[in-house]
């Protein structure tokens, strides 16, 4: 494997990462809340649009697949955000 095998290989872990890690924020912050105040969908949001903004830079097509995967996970868990 290359050098740049070994990055790819390394940012697409890392980029997994970020979607467990999303998915695992909004769970701690959200779930047990029944109301969503103003600020609750301003900051999950801004959560949001700052992961996708980071990973849709990656042309990467099984992580864009990942990040279809959590965000519809996501969806079904706290439509309001979306």
């Amino acid at each position: 494997m290359s050098v740049d095998g070994d990055y790819e290989k390394v940012l697409e872990d890392t980029l997994k990462e970020d979607l467990e890690w999303l998915e695992n924020e909004f769970t701690l912050l959200f779930r047990y809340k029944q109301i969503k105040t103003k600020a609750d969908i301003q900051l999950g949001n801004k959560i949001l649009d700052s992961v996708i903004d980071n990973i849709k830079s990656n042309n990467n097509e099984e992580v864009l697949n990942l990040l279809a995967i959590t965000l519809n996970r996501i969806e079904q868990s706290f439509p309001e955000f979306f």
